[in-house]
């Protein structure tokens, strides 16, 4: 099997992590990197096997690929994301997407036209333990669902980077618990009711409280909070808990799997996310992305589509405007 030919846009710190993870993927081949900075793409590349450096996108996009990884800033996802289809490249975006459900339907149009494969990174449905329990309610293991609720309290310095500062934080990254519910029920979300606070900055909402109804009578609720404090075990703190009529299942970040004391703190070492095993990468992240890369190579749709991000930023967006308005709002 001939390797996947990816490019890589944008190297932040996630970026730079994805620059890793495709350059260890054994059917994968990472040809190019993009930076507005010279120096940092020199040095991502260094640690990568060389892959050559870009500043344009565009001159990136002319390279011979098979495959795009956009995880650049969100207001310049959709106009990388078009240009790449359009001259025949898959696209691998981070998320949010977008915020815009106009463009949404303009990126999927696009992907249809040029018969593109477009995967949103919803990395979470790439843990082991979340898929273990999707594959138990999908089976029925876990009977009729009764309730789902997602808890995700963040600490707030990942949140004044400026890559979250344009947007509610219930769409970015709040979207993922979203996502989560949803790809859980498997089913249309009926009715919305939000609730938020703005404890530290005026008119920036910090503390959301969401019921979702799905259309079976399924009850989802969110509750996501950024104030995990400076002296923290981990970055986040993280519950998703599933009730059905034969079964729970509860998932939790930091995971109790293992703690590290020493004289300064004590930490619980990332198990979930890009975990390094003797100088590897793994975790979900490696999961998403050799996925994608396979769904490439092989032409199948990924586990993640562009259908799942709309549907995940209209409940979102709808979120967004009932807590303005303090009133519920049914669905479409």
């Amino acid at each position: 099997m001939q390797p996947v030919r990816v490019g890589v846009i944008g190297l932040g710190r996630f970026g730079a992590l994805h620059a890793k993870v495709w350059a260890q993927l054994p059917h994968v081949e990472l040809v190019g990197l993009c930076s507005r900075s010279e120096d940092r793409c020199r040095e991502v590349a260094s640690a990568c096997g060389h892959p050559v450096c870009y500043s344009d996108p565009e001159v990136l996009l002319e390279a011979d690929l098979d495959a795009v990884a956009i995880v650049t800033d969100v207001e310049r996802h959709t106009p990388i994301a078009l240009e790449a289809m359009r001259q025949g490249k898959h696209v691998f975006c981070e998320i949010l997407v977008t915020p815009d459900l106009e463009e949404t339907d303009q990126l999927i149009e696009t992907a249809q036209q040029n018969e593109m494969l477009f995967m949103p990174g919803f990395l979470e449905r790439f843990d082991v333990r979340r898929a273990e329990a999707k594959r138990r309610v999908s089976e029925g293991e876990m009977g009729p669902l009764v309730s789902l609720y997602g808890r995700r309290n963040i600490w707030r310095g990942v949140l004044d980077e400026p890559r979250f500062r344009p947007y509610p934080l219930i769409l970015q990254p709040g979207i993922h618990t979203i996502d989560q519910l949803l790809w859980l029920a498997d089913e249309q979300v009926t009715e919305v009711y939000a609730r938020s606070r703005s404890l530290v900055e005026v008119d920036r909402p910090d503390a959301w409280w969401v019921m979702l109804t799905f259309e079976s009578g399924l009850v989802g609720v969110i509750e996501q909070s950024w104030f995990v404090p400076d002296q923290r075990l981990y970055w986040s703190d993280v519950h998703l808990e599933i009730v059905g009529t034969k079964g729970t299942a509860h998932i939790q970040e930091p995971s109790d799997a293992g703690w590290i004391w020493t004289g300064e703190a004590v930490e619980a070492p990332d198990v979930f996310l890009a975990p390094q095993v003797h100088g590897r990468i793994t975790g979900a992240l490696e999961a998403e992305l050799a996925h994608f890369a396979d769904c490439v190579a092989g032409g199948r749709t990924p586990l993640c589509t562009l259908e799942d991000a709309r549907a995940s930023l209209a409940v979102g967006l709808a979120v967004v405007e009932s807590a303005r308005t303090g009133q519920a709002l049914t669905m479409c």
